[in-house]
């Protein structure tokens, strides 16, 4: 009970503080469009092949791609999460700045 009450007092309080004073984001220019569109292509790529991959060799594989934005994590899971938030977020960004998607 006390989570859900918790939970319901946090969402209310964001809601009263950053609701209320949001404005929308500028549109983005053509270019910042592709490149948020890149961005989300390759987010995607990147979860169909650690989904596709032994849990076993995704070490291996954070350890041949020394930086990525996508995630840090080597375990398969925690790598399809940290992927599908990123996604999203991108998802989210692209629709609220007034980009079409590409043909």
């Amino acid at each position: 009970m006390k989570k859900i009450t918790l939970l319901t007092a946090t969402t209310l309080t964001t809601i009263i503080m950053g609701g209320c004073a949001q404005t929308a984001p500028a549109p983005l220019d053509a270019e910042e469009c592709a490149t948020l569109e890149k961005k989300m292509m390759q987010t995607d790529q990147f979860i169909k092949k650690v989904s596709a991959m032994d849990p076993a060799h995704t070490d291996e594989v954070m350890m041949a791609i020394p930086k990525t934005e996508i995630t840090t994590e080597t375990s398969k899971s925690k790598m399809l999460r940290d992927a599908k938030r990123r996604k999203a977020r991108l998802e989210q960004e692209f629709n609220t700045s007034g980009c079409k998607k590409s043909e």
